[in-house]
């Protein structure tokens, strides 16, 4: 069968680059490549195995000739943009939040549910960054002991954000440079903000990312992500997840504290048997030994690191532990060009 032709939507931002840099670094077999982005980008020229490809705005016909789509430009764009083209034969991996909990499109992560993609019908999501740094621990784990209940506080790298969210902090902490001894006792409205984060970012936390919930929960819109999507991926629609998502002054790389209660007596021993055997997880844990993973240890990198694995004082079914993942890579182009890749071989 011949290779397929390949559009990347969404082309000109942090993920869309990196989808780019991925299908050339696992020489992802294609007969051609189109990018496609935003009407201000049109005209850009992107270089692909020493080709420059001009970057091209979304158009209404823009899947003409094209046999698989991975798409990186948001929500509202995936829905205009992706349901025709899947209709007229484009398989369509969206990185959007936008068909995810959609009962009809499956939700990979290729490592955990690869049978999920049976069936699919032209469309077929990719996770959130944070749930997927935290399942691909969460998968082997609940293979083997079977997850009962879940707590994550994950620390978000601004690059969730996109190239703005770098760029604001790096403002930030440029205006603020010289001034880290008023910190202690800052006035409050002379400091930075920007139009991405709202408040602060340089040299502070924010407890929230995306916005709240509008049906008034208390939760933001990215932490109800965490559990609806660990629900679908882990095919377990009863889970308890109780999720908190902070916005730390990060560039690449989140990472989530997970607590997790199993079926089955769980040991630290055991649990770091079972992600040694895990494909795409690679186990840092020697705490003694200056041993663990870091937000920045994962950037540029396609595993997941997981350490800080402990057992639960008094609780022979919970484990606590900690996982840092690329949110551009696995968290998001990585994961999306692996599905690509599952698609090719299942033709």
């Amino acid at each position: 069968m011949s290779p397929p032709r390949v559009a990347v939507i969404g082309a000109t931002g942090a993920v869309g680059r990196t989808m780019v840099q991925l299908l050339e670094e696992r020489s992802f077999p294609l007969a051609g490549l189109a990018l496609f982005s935003s009407p201000r980008s049109e005209g850009k020229r992107m270089t692909f195995r020493g080709e420059a490809i001009i970057v091209r705005a979304v158009h209404d016909r823009w899947y003409r000739g094209i046999d698989l789509a991975l798409a990186s430009a948001g929500a509202t764009v995936a829905r205009q943009a992706l349901p025709p083209a899947a209709a007229a034969g484009t398989v369509c991996v969206d990185n959007s939040s936008a068909f995810r909990m959609e009962a009809d499109v499956p939700l990979v992560i290729p490592e955990i549910n690869p049978e999920a993609l049976a069936g699919h019908r032209g469309i077929v999501a990719n996770g959130n960054c944070t749930a997927i740094t935290a399942l691909m621990p969460l998968g082997p784990l609940h293979r083997r002991f079977g997850l009962r209940f879940l707590v994550t506080s994950s620390y978000q790298s601004v690059s969730g954000c996109g190239m703005k969210g770098i760029r604001e902090l790096a403002e930030q902490v440029e205006k603020l440079h010289g001034q880290e001894e008023h910190l202690g006792a800052p006035e409050l409205d002379a400091l930075p903000t920007g139009d991405v984060f709202g408040r602060t970012i340089a040299f502070n936390v924010l407890p929230i990312c995306e916005k709240p919930d509008p049906d008034g929960s208390g939760f933001t819109t990215e932490e109800l992500k965490m559990g609806d999507e660990v629900r679908k991926v882990l095919a377990e629609p009863d889970l308890e997840v109780m999720a908190t998502a902070v916005r730390v002054p990060v560039a690449v790389g989140h990472g989530v504290s997970i607590y997790g209660r199993f079926a089955s007596p769980v040991t630290p021993e055991g649990a770091r048997a079972a992600l040694d055997e895990a494909a795409g997880v690679r186990v840092v844990d020697d705490l003694a030994r200056g041993i663990f993973p870091t937000p920045i240890d994962s950037a540029g990198i396609d595993d997941v690191l997981v350490g800080r694995i402990r057992q639960s004082p008094g609780e022979r079914q919970a484990l606590a532990l900690f996982a840092c993942g690329d949110n551009l890579r696995k968290g998001a182009a990585l994961n999306a060009v692996q599905i690509a890749e599952l698609l090719l071989s299942n033709r």
